[in-house]
C-alpha cells in the first residue's frame, strides 16, 4: 500500500516522504514510524502524511538491495570487490584494486528483467577501474519488493560481477628510431600516464634504430612482463620491420590491424611467455581510443578473440564530435 494516510493511523508503516518541522528537525523517508515518531508528527501539529505499508509478501529495500548484492558477489575477496551496506534501498559496489571489470551482461540484463523496481546499474564490461571506484549500485526504488521476484532476481545474479586485477607489475618499451629521437620521449611519457593508470612500472625505454636486427636483439634484451614497441614509422603489413623483428627473435604474431581509428595499426605477438603489444602512432596521442580497452584487457588476463576483436568495430570510430 501507498498512499496518505492520518497520522495516527501510521503506526508500523514507512514514511515515504520526509517531513520537516518548524521547531527544527526532521524525519527522513524510509523511517519506520514507532511511538516516538508519531508523536512527533502529532506534536508538530501535522494531520497526515504518506506512507508505505508492506504486506506479508513483500521485502523491504534494504534487505533486498543486500541480497542482492551479495548474490552478485558471494566472495568479495575473490571479486576484488568491496559491497557497502544497504542505504535508502541501494548497495554501492567499489573496486578493492586496480584492474578491468568483468560482467556477465547477459546475466545482468536478466536480473533487470524481473522486476521493475530492482534496478542493477554498472561501468561497461572490461572498462578499466581504480581501487576505491564505483564499479556498480544495486538500487531498489520500491520501499519494497515481492518475495518471489526477489527469489528470481538472485537466480539470475549468482557471480555475474568482478574485478580482473592487473597481472603484469613491469613492462618495458621500445622504440626505433630514423635519424634522431623521432619523439621517442613523447611516446613514453604517454605510455607512462596509461600504465600508471593501472599500477603497471613503466621500468625501461630501448631507443634503436628502425632496423629488423637493432629490434630483434632489443626484444631479446627487454626485462619487463610485457613488451610495447613504439616504431619510427607505423606497422602496414605482417612483413614489416617490427613483426618481422618479432619473428627473428623468436617470437610469433598473433594478431595485425584492429577495426578501431584511430589505432588500426596495432599487433600483438609474444616471446615465449612474454606478450609483445606493437603500438600505433596514436599512442603518442593522450587520447584514449579502441587500442587502450585492448591493452587494459591484455595487461589483466582477459583472453582477447578474434571474435572480440570484431565486435570493437561498433563502437571502434573515435570522433571529437561525440
Amino acid at each position: 500500500m501507498f498512499g496518505r494516510r492520518p497520522v495516527r493511523a501510521a503506526k508500523g508503516t514507512i514514511l515515504a516522504r520526509s517531513v520537516s518541522f518548524k521547531a527544527g528537525g526532521r524525519l527522513d523517508a524510509g523511517c519506520l514510524l514507532g511511538p516516538t515518531e508519531i508523536a512527533a508528527l502529532v506534536m508538530a501539529g501535522v494531520g497526515e502524511v504518506t506512507v508505505a505499508e508492506l504486506d506479508p509478501h513483500d521485502v523491504a529495500q534494504d534487505e533486498v538491495a543486500r541480497r542482492v548484492s551479495a548474490a552478485m558477489v558471494p566472495l568479495p575477496s575473490d571479486a576484488n570487490l568491496d559491497l557497502g551496506r544497504p542505504s535508502a534501498g541501494a548497495v554501492q559496489i567499489t573496486a578493492t584494486c586496480a584492474g578491468v571489470l568483468g560482467l556477465d551482461t547477459a546475466g545482468i540484463t536478466r536480473m533487470n528483467r524481473v522486476d521493475e523496481g530492482v534496478a542493477v546499474a554498472t561501468l561497461p564490461q572490461f572498462h578499466r577501474v581504480a581501487k576505491g571506484d564505483v564499479v556498480a549500485t544495486v538500487r531498489v526504488i520500491p520501499y519494497g519488493v515481492k518475495r518471489s521476484a526477489l527469489s528470481k532476481v538472485i537466480e539470475d545474479a549468482h557471480d555475474t560481477i568482478r574485478v580482473r586485477a592487473v597481472l603484469a607489475e613491469t613492462a618495458s618499451l621500445i622504440q626505433t628510431v630514423i635519424g634522431g629521437d623521432g619523439g621517442a620521449a613523447k611516446g613514453e611519457a604517454f605510455l607512462r600516464v596509461r600504465l600508471d593508470r593501472l599500477g603497471v612500472h613503466l621500468i625501461e625505454t630501448l631507443v634503436v634504430p628502425h632496423r629488423e636486427e637493432a629490434l630483434a636483439e632489443a626484444l631479446l634484451s627487454a626485462r619487463g612482463e610485457v613488451v610495447f614497441v613504439l616504431t619510427a614509422v607505423e606497422t602496414v603489413d605482417r612483413g614489416d620491420v617490427a613483426p618481422e623483428a618479432v619473428k627473428q627473435a623468436g617470437g610469433v604474431i598473433t594478431r595485425f590491424g584492429l577495426p578501431v581509428d584511430p589505432g588500426a595499426r596495432f599487433f600483438a605477438g609474444g616471446l615465449g611467455a612474454v606478450p609483445i603489444l606493437g603500438l600505433p602512432g596514436g599512442a603518442r596521442d593522450p587520447a584514449m581510443t579502441g587500442v587502450d580497452r585492448l591493452v587494459d584487457r591484455l595487461l589483466c588476463g582477459v583472453s582477447i578473440t578474434d571474435e572480440d576483436i570484431a565486435q570493437m568495430g561498433v563502437g571502434g570510430l573515435s570522433s571529437s564530435d561525440v
